[in-house]
């Protein structure tokens, strides 16, 4: 339909039109302003996109995203906690009472000015525009906006910190600093295996092949309110088969044999979720425990302050520096991708391609 067009008593224009269905009116001072808003809503209907963008508030559609779009996602609990913490404490405070009509990218500016203000990382501040960037996706999805205004934002970039990690000597530190602790299992497997901590943790005995030397990769064990919780994997390269080394293979017979006889000292008090790693009682492990190990350990050993990630990053370092090729590694880790793995061990990739041009050298005479 054309539209048509009619002058109000009060001056001013009024392009008549009939969209999805309905009558629609367009109002503008001059004949020019009111084709242009008829011509916007035509471009957008013909874009898929609603006639007008809604008039709530963005922090209605915020608690109804996560209440919905959010929860029925695919996505790992953790990222779904996230996600949601992100909205609570950050977006719908500061930019929450904006209509989502009105929202523009200079909202999304505004928030992230009021993140850097607080002090708070490059890697939070851009995990926090992701979230938004999302929600807004979902409501463009859901009709309620024509265009997402995150978009016209870049997204916040994060200078990626070179990988800290432990030398063979102060691995050979850490280790003996930890034997008096009870999870010093975990730690000498994830330095191992290169596994995150919840993939550890959530990891039960089904899933380990002794005899065939391999684990799979399931879940990850996390922490949901007052409870534990194994969820699925971060991403789909999360999922995935490692091999396990001699070392591992027998740790893991050592650690197997020392759960039964506290199975039996337990008796009817064990808990039995068949977890690789537990309790006294057979219970899941507190993520925070292990934390709480690493950092115990570190302090008696006398090293700079030693995370669990630290673990992961020694054994990625360790295989690099011992011609593991990039993609093994990058696969054992369950990174997204290569990239994200030579983005962190860049350092580590760069010394490995020099010490193998001169392995090639050497191999062939030059």
């Amino acid at each position: 339909m054309a539209g048509r067009l009619t002058k109000r008593l009060d001056n001013r224009y009024t392009v008549t039109l009939t969209l999805d269905g309905k009558r629609r009116f367009f109002y503008g001072k001059t004949q020019a302003e009111a084709k242009g808003k008829a011509d916007e809503a035509r471009a957008r209907v013909k874009a898929g996109g609603p006639v007008r963008d809604a008039t709530r508030m963005l922090t209605d559609w915020l608690n109804e995203w996560t209440d919905t779009y959010l929860a029925l996602s695919d996505r790992a609990e953790s990222t779904k906690i996230m996600h949601a913490g992100y909205v609570r404490t950050w977006i719908s405070p500061t930019i929450g009472r904006v209509p989502l009509g009105s929202l523009t990218g200079n909202d999304v500016n505004r928030m992230l000015l009021a993140m850097k203000a607080a002090g708070k990382a490059e890697s939070t501040r851009r995990n926090c525009y992701t979230t938004l960037r999302k929600a807004l996706d979902d409501a463009v999805s859901n009709g309620l906006l024509a265009a997402n205004p995150a978009h016209k934002i870049r997204q916040p970039g994060v200078n990626r910190n070179e990988a800290r990690f432990l030398t063979a000597t102060e691995v050979g530190l850490l280790l003996q600093a930890s034997q008096t602790h009870r999870y010093e299992v975990v730690i000498r497997f994830i330095l191992g295996t290169g596994l995150r901590r919840g993939e550890a943790l959530a990891l039960r005995w089904s899933d380990i092949d002794l005899d065939d030397a391999h684990a799979k990769l399931r879940g990850s064990l996390t922490r949901r309110g007052s409870q534990l919780v194994v969820s699925g994997v971060k991403t789909k390269a999360s999922r995935r088969t490692i091999a396990l080394s001699p070392a591992m293979v027998r740790l893991l017979r050592q650690h197997k044999a020392a759960q039964a006889k506290e199975r039996l000292r337990a008796g009817n008090r064990w808990r039995d979720h068949g977890m690789v790693f537990a309790t006294a009682d057979g219970a899941l492990v507190e993520p925070q425990n292990i934390l709480r190990t690493v950092r115990e350990a570190a302090i008696k050993a006398g090293l700079e302050p030693v995370t669990v990630h630290s673990l992961r990053h020694t054994y990625a370092t360790a295989a690099l520096l011992n011609g593991v090729a990039l993609k093994v590694v990058s696969a054992n880790l369950g990174h997204a991708s290569i990239q994200i793995t030579a983005d962190t061990y860049g350092h580590v990739t760069d010394d490995a391609a020099r010490a193998g041009a001169v392995k090639v050298a050497e191999a062939l005479g030059l």
